[in-house]
């Protein structure tokens, strides 16, 4: 099976902890362990809740922002870091949030550029909604980390997140630890009454001081599960926890670090597999290229040995085949094709009669044909008067131009009761 070769630092109710295959230890700092890591914080100061804004999406931080401060849960600038949020209606925005003092915030980034290693930044409840994203549940569902005198809470399904809240008791007595799983139990009950959903599981992730697991009624007793558990060693004791199996379902995504950090991180991560890849593929190129070499020289020595065939066969063609002359031949072709292009007598003559009148006559036709082009010579008499006779001497110039023919020469002479014309023409020849 595959192991998660991840470092992890957990800062927990202002404790900070490292992690690493399956061994917990307590740190002062981040700077206290080495390497590329994934930082995970509750982030003191911190507040996680769920809202439907009257704003549309792009306006939703800045208005969750504005009501926080209205309502006085900050006295100084927020910054508000968004876990997920839906468009509802018109000009309303669901939205689930961490918000915390700007202060705070950018204090978290500067921790994170004072470091040499590359680490990814996310609150905790990055981690609770990534489990939640994880469950794919169609009906509503409950998460429930319970850690020292704290218990947070995420209600929701695949699509939607209904709730979000940290419930905190007084101290770590088993009075207080019952009085806080009271307060999840209200929880819970309040939402599923104030949306009209049943919550259909409620799943519980502990830590290494969570509290003795509570006593649920009993339509809520076969509600309840803990999530998957993976033994690991602290203090030279060994605990059953399932917080850091959830860990290891958090998506990269789900950082709040820069781009930049982003992109180092996973360079770097990656640097190893990328190196062996870029290795193997100058293995496979240098093989390729001998390959190569190898077939180019033997297709050579093949080519030298057809040309050599070539030419043995063109000496013996030439001494066995006799010299034939083809001139006429192909002459001959080149006619036929000629006379096959060229308008034929009948052609033309056709094109005469239909354009000539019934009082027009040809007395001499001649055709001269050559490389590209006929010559036409028509000479003819008309027997009508002039007005009739030049009338149809126009339209017979007009129809045989229509038909392509081009007029070279015109002449029209005309007499008492009949007139002479002569007429020459070139069509060309494709």
């Amino acid at each position: 099976m595959f192991k998660d070769s991840r470092l992890y630092v957990i800062e927990l109710d202002g404790i900070v902890y490292s992690f690493s295959g399956d061994r917990l230890d307590e740190i002062t700092d981040l700077k206290d362990i080495e390497g590329d890591k994934w930082f995970i914080s509750d982030m003191q100061e911190a507040i996680t809740r769920t809202m439907t804004i009257e704003a549309p999406v792009r306006y939703a931080e800045v208005m969750v922002r504005r009501k926080l401060q209205e309502a006085g849960e900050f006295e100084e600038p927020v910054s508000i870091i968004t876990h997920w949020k839906k468009k509802k209606g018109k000009d309303a925005t669901d939205i689930f949030f961490t918000a915390l003092p700007t202060r705070l915030y950018y204090q978290y980034f500067d921790r994170i550029k004072d470091h040499e290693d590359s680490i990814l930044l996310f609150p905790l409840y990055s981690v609770l909604y990534q489990v939640l994203e994880n469950m794919r549940a169609r009906n509503p569902v409950a998460i429930v980390f319970q850690h020292s005198r704290f218990a947070d809470l995420i209600i929701g399904t695949k699509r939607r997140v209904y709730y979000a809240n940290r419930c905190v008791a007084f101290d770590t007595s088993e009075e207080q630890i019952s009085t806080l799983w009271d307060m999840v139990k209200t929880d819970i009950k309040t939402i599923e009454s104030e949306n009209r959903i049943k919550i259909e599981r409620v799943l519980f992730l502990n830590w290494i001081d969570s509290g003795v697991e509570p006593e649920w009624d009993e339509d809520m007793e076969n509600k309840f599960y803990s999530f998957e558990e993976e033994v690991i060693s602290f203090n030279e004791k060994k605990y059953h926890l399932s917080f850091l199996r959830a860990l290891r379902m958090l998506s990269g995504i789900k950082g709040i670090s820069s781009r930049t950090e982003k992109t180092l991180y996973y360079t770097r991560t990656w640097a190893p597999y990328l190196n062996a890849l870029f290795f193997l593929a100058a293995l496979l190129l240098l093989g390729g290229y001998f390959w190569y070499n190898q077939r180019v020289d033997l297709l050579q020595k093949e080519l030298i040995a057809l040309e050599g065939k070539k030419t043995a066969i063109q000496m013996r063609a030439e001494q066995e085949i006799p010299q034939i002359e083809y001139k006429e031949t192909f002459s001959f072709a080149k006619d036929l094709a000629f006379y096959q292009r060229a308008p034929s007598y009948k052609q033309v003559i056709n094109d005469i009669s239909g354009a000539l009148s019934s009082d027009m006559r040809v007395d001499v036709l001649k055709l001269d044909y050559s490389k590209d082009e006929m010559m036409v010579e028509i000479f003819g008499r008309v027997k009508a008067p002039f007005g009739m006779a030049y009338k149809g001497y126009q339209i017979f110039v007009k129809t045989l131009t229509q038909k392509g023919y081009i007029e070279k020469e015109s002449r029209f002479n005309t007499e008492i009761s009949s007139s002479e014309f002569l007429l020459k023409f070139s069509k060309s020849i494709q």
